[in-house]
């Protein structure tokens, strides 16, 4: 079980038919909102109102009125190539990040340009926190996870199932402009602090970095991941 809080969270769960144990309201906000108690109730939702001193000791102080208990969250392992349909397929892979606000970020970054899954190593990653689903602001709901052992490993699986692979790196010499877009790709985000791994950098076909002219020579990853991304999707 996983809480999750905030108004566009917990009615995105709804939406995608999230298993919600049960629902918390605040009740002034109870009062005003009487539409989303109509659709707990039509959705036979279990829901309780109560005052803002338990809102804040379940779900601290950033829960605007709305907080629930969720299933945990559906996680892939090394299986993940098996349920991805979509044509072309679409792989985002992070090496190495660790804060939930960034993985938060990235995944609505994945679900807003559609790639299929969000792959990660079972060491150095963030795992599925409360803090990652409400960033999020619901693309959890919608978007595959995956960790496995090793993303090197992976990623020569993705090559032989006919992927192509995208690196991000300051110092790429591929425009993304020059990038197949009909090949299945899997592209690679590095960490913040260090960047994609040797290993992995030796890995890809397309090696891609971001053009810029101002002083500050890095982006946030969450903010690069959805520059790459939306350069992919044109």
């Amino acid at each position: 079980m996983i809480k999750i809080y905030g108004k566009n969270c917990i009615r995105e769960a709804i939406r995608a038919n999230g298993v919600l144990q049960e629902v918390f309201i605040l009740d002034e906000v109870s009062k005003k909102d009487t539409a989303f108690l109509e659709v707990l109730k039509d959705k036979k939702i279990k829901y309780t109102i109560v005052s803002k001193q338990k809102m804040d000791t379940l779900f601290g102080t950033g829960h605007q009125g709305y907080g629930a208990y969720h299933k945990d969250y559906m996680i892939y392992g090394e299986d993940i190539l098996d349920h991805i349909t979509q044509t072309p397929k679409r792989v985002l892979l992070l090496d190495g990040i660790m804060d939930p606000h960034n993985l938060g970020a990235i995944l609505r970054s994945v679900d807003a340009f559609g790639y299929d899954a969000v792959v990660l190593p079972k060491n150095r990653s963030c795992s599925i926190t409360e803090t990652v689903a409400h960033v999020s602001t619901g693309a959890i709901e919608h978007v595959k996870i995956a960790y496995v052992n090793s993303l090197s490993v992976f990623v020569e699986r993705l090559k032989k199932a006919g992927y192509w692979i995208c690196g991000t790196d300051a110092k790429g010499n591929t425009d993304v402009s020059q990038v197949d877009l009909s090949l299945n790709l899997a592209v690679i985000i590095g960490s913040e602090g260090f960047g994609m791994s040797k290993t992995l950098v030796k890995q890809t076909d397309y090696l891609l970095s971001i053009p810029m002219v101002g002083h500050v020579n890095s982006l946030n990853a969450s903010v690069s991941t959805g520059i790459v991304l939306y350069a992919l999707k044109r």
